[in-house]
């Protein structure tokens, strides 16, 4: 078993978390997950939605995988612009109550251009439920603005301090770091495994990026979904490893597909040294393995903790940058990638075995206990 090697993990971290990105408007960090992919060596393919997939298989593996992660993160779109003036609309599940005094941010378009410093104020709570947009605010800008253009909070995109990292968007852009990182440890392994990976848009307005590939097949019908992601560390300690997740606010996940994992913790867990990982339900929101489970496939998920999740630290009125640990994304490096393994080789847990058959024996006791109760 190979462990991933800190220093690639945080160069691949940094090339895609220091890019800008909100839902519908993703396409900076799809670029650079997909120049991520080529220097691997792997393929990259897009579908009709911008979406970014690649597959890396070995040997004859009876279990295939598909790691999921999404390439968005709640942010501001420009509906209304006059000159240097106009209005924004929050995408995303960002809270209200950090909207009290003014907030900075960097502006964009999607034609490559920004950014340009900006100010939003006046929010107004105005919630869009298919959108999960919670409302809208005024922006003024340094330049003029137009509509389509898209804003993200300005705060640092990627800063190390000892084992934290401080991300503008941890969620998801680490959990998409993870997941090339988890490839490039696969690249290498001589055992069997079947992997494919797709990084996805427009979830935090609705898992929309997740739902069409489930809806329309792109993946084959007997892989195991793996969503990817960083959540709420309130439900699981931040430095205790990465998580395998057994559910969200919504749903129980698939036992089918979370075993493979389980096995990559018993494994973790008697590699030297030792790799920590959690095992927690979390139900700080709901993540793309719902949208899978939901439409009948077997779908689990691991989960990075993310400290100040959505960029809203506990008791604070002021956005601040979400915080994951370096040994918790080394950890779910290493589970992602030995879970496609263990899927690979049809892996039983070490505590299935004695739990398969009922020895004979104990038949027998119990047999004989029932027919003297009965005398």
């Amino acid at each position: 078993m190979r462990l991933p090697d800190e220093r690639d993990a945080l160069a691949t971290l940094e090339a895609i978390a220091s890019r800008p990105t909100v839902p519908y408007h993703e396409q900076r960090a799809l670029t650079a997950i997909a120049a991520e992919l080529t220097r691997l060596g792997l393929p990259v393919t897009h579908d009709e939605y911008g979406q970014v997939a690649t597959r890396i298989t070995r040997g004859e593996p009876k279990r295939a995988v598909a790691f999921v992660a999404h390439t968005d993160h709640p942010g501001f779109e420009v509906i209304a612009a006059n000159r240097r003036e106009g209005s924004v609309r929050v995408l995303g599940g960002l809270r209200p109550r950090l909207f009290k005094e003014p907030v900075s941010v960097l502006i964009y378009d999607d034609e490559g251009g920004g950014p340009t410093r900006g100010t939003l104020t006046d929010f107004t709570l105005a919630v869009d439920v298919d959108q999960n947009a919670i409302g809208r605010c005024r922006i003024s800008a340094d330049r003029e603005l137009s509509v389509g253009q898209w804003a993200v909070l300005d705060l640092p995109a990627f800063e190390r301090s000892g084992d934290e990292l401080r991300l503008r968007a941890a969620d998801d852009l680490a959990g998409c770091a993870l997941v090339v990182s988890a490839l490039a440890l696969l690249r290498d392994e001589p055992r069997a495994f079947d992997v494919h990976a797709v990084f996805t848009r427009a979830e935090e307005t609705g898992l929309f990026g997740a739902r069409i590939v489930a809806e329309d097949g792109a993946l084959p019908r007997d892989t195991l979904v793996i969503s990817v992601e960083a959540s709420n560390a309130t439900f699981a300690p931040a430095g205790s490893g990465a998580v395998v997740r057994a559910g969200d606010l919504h749903n129980t996940f698939s036992n089918e597909a979370e075993r493979y994992l389980r096995v990559a913790q018993e494994r973790l867990r008697d590699a030297d040294p030792p790799v920590r990982t959690q095992r927690r339900l979390l139900a700080g929101g709901t993540c793309e393995a719902s949208a899978f489970v939901r439409l009948g496939w077997a779908a689990t998920g691991i989960a990075l903790p993310n400290v100040n999740y959505h960029n809203a630290p506990d008791g604070a009125d002021h956005f601040a940058p979400e915080i994951v640990r370096l040994s918790d994304l080394l950890s779910g490096i290493a589970l992602l990638a030995e879970g496609a393994v263990a899927a690979g080789e049809d892996a039983t847990e070490e505590w299935w075995p004695r739990a398969r058959q009922v020895p004979s024996e104990i038949r027998d006791l119990l047999r004989r206990s029932y027919a003297r109760s009965q005398e």
